[in-house]
């Protein structure tokens, strides 16, 4: 036969599934545990939310003590004001290495 169709990749399809991902948002919940038996040797619980400042202050995540929020476009920071404003607010010589410390109850599924 005729020459088989190879895989085709645009070197915008990055940008564009890294822009979609980051306006969309994604929340990551994982329970990994290791035992041997019926003893439990390590467990770890991981929560992890991924987006743009934008999208999370949609949301309503808190964001670390410091945030600068006057970068926030102003249509996130009106929907969100008293829980950004109270997060601003708080002590910025916290630091809490640029982690979402705060998943809001509708975005968490684990029970």
């Amino acid at each position: 036969m005729g020459s088989d169709p190879k895989p085709t990749r645009s070197q915008g399809d990055l940008a564009e599934m890294l822009e979609l991902l980051l306006d969309k948002g994604v929340v990551v919940n994982a329970d990994i545990a290791v035992s041997v038996g019926d003893t439990e040797l390590l467990g770890v619980e991981i929560r992890a939310a991924i987006a743009s400042f934008e999208t999370a202050a949609k949301y309503g995540l808190e964001f670390p003590a410091g945030t600068d929020m006057s970068k926030l476009p102003k249509e996130a920071d009106n929907k969100q004001t008293g829980k950004i404003s109270s997060v601003a607010s708080q002590d910025s010589s916290e630091s809490n290495s640029g982690t979402v410390e705060h998943i809001p109850d509708h975005l968490n599924t684990s029970e």
